[in-house]
């Protein structure tokens, strides 16, 4: 039993908690991570104090040396890139666009993984959108990248099954050890000289584009089911929401769990988004021909807490509107 040394040099660029287990991966293998480029530190918090990626973390941690550009595409960077000579640059979620110089440098290019099986769901929220728009399946895709956003070629592809409750970061969550796994089989493929290009059809081509904070509101107009799935596919980030009305006012709620009806039903007459019920298991709200259950809620600059505890301490009532 004897384990074979691999010899290519790996750039890694990534930054959130969604690249930390392909790093893992890469540290623990026996492929030579010259570098890992990430994004500058961000402020967080109220403070605003600089903070740096996950992806640094994890670096920094594994002695690994790390590059912070606030361009990648600058002369500096790409000199940098230059000096150490990758096999391959692997790119997990890195958050700034590639040029064309740094993607044909290596020897076998830039190689991505992307969180859906393309070429459905390209761009930067394919987890969000799989979800809302109801898909079953999802997974991970490695491809060659090339100068238009997830069309290169596609080297490995791995699904799995989308549960019907999950959040977007829990899909999240399980996508990331899969993109390891996915990655691991990539390289090795590169490596023995096995990997497959195979174009992507455009003709099956869907877009995930970013989601913005105001692109949480809830439509009440619409299904339980839809609204189900929207919700399940804004949380955490950028949340679903909606408007409670009361006297005048408008209060935003951020809406974080959500129950279907069973059975669903609406009097056929109640006006979406109305509230029909308060009880322990929640509120109940009329949707376009039945009615969902909100189970769980944040108020704006307040904690999670659940629908029944937000609505004793609020004096809802049936008839209310949330819009």
């Amino acid at each position: 039993q004897f384990s074979i040394k691999y010899s290519m040099n790996v750039v890694f660029m990534g930054t959130p908690e969604f690249a930390v287990p392909s790093l893992k991966y890469l540290i623990e293998s026996k492929y030579n991570v010259v570098s890992v480029i990430t994004q500058t530190d961000k402020p967080k918090g109220r403070k605003g104090k600089p903070e740096a990626s996950p992806v640094k973390n994890i670096a920094l941690g594994a002695g690994l040396p790390v590059i912070q550009p606030e361009n990648v595409n600058s002369e500096q960077a790409i000199a940098k890139l230059e000096k150490l000579n990758p096999d391959v640059v692997v790119v997990v979620a890195f958050g700034q666009k590639i040029s064309d110089k740094i993607l044909n440098l290596p020897k076998h290019k830039c190689v991505n993984i992307h969180a859906s099986l393309l070429p459905k769901y390209r761009g930067a929220a394919p987890i969000n959108w799989a979800i809302v728009n109801g898909e079953k399946e999802t997974g991970i895709t490695t491809i060659i990248m090339s100068s238009k956003m997830d069309a290169g070629e596609v080297i490995v592809r791995n699904s799995l099954t989308i549960d019907s409750e999950e959040t977007a970061g829990e899909l999240g969550d399980r996508l990331s050890k899969l993109g390891a796994e996915t990655l691991s089989e990539t390289l090795m493929q590169i490596e023995t000289g096995n990997a497959k290009y195979t174009k992507q059809d455009e003709g099956l081509v869907s877009l995930a584009p970013k989601i913005k904070k105001k692109d949480g509101l809830i439509n009440w107009n619409q299904g339980e089911e839809k609204i189900h799935d929207f919700v399940r596919g804004m949380n955490p980030k950028p949340s679903a929401y909606t408007f409670l009305m009361k006297n005048n006012s408008k209060e935003r709620i951020i809406i974080l769990k959500t129950e279907r009806d069973n059975p669903s039903h609406n009097g056929a007459v109640t006006a979406p988004g109305t509230i029909m019920e308060i009880s322990s298991q929640g509120i109940r709200v009329a949707t376009e021909n039945g009615s969902i259950w909100i189970k769980e809620v944040k108020p704006e600059g307040k904690r999670m807490m659940s629908a029944a505890a937000f609505s004793r301490g609020h004096d809802l009532k049936a008839n209310s509107l949330f819009q």
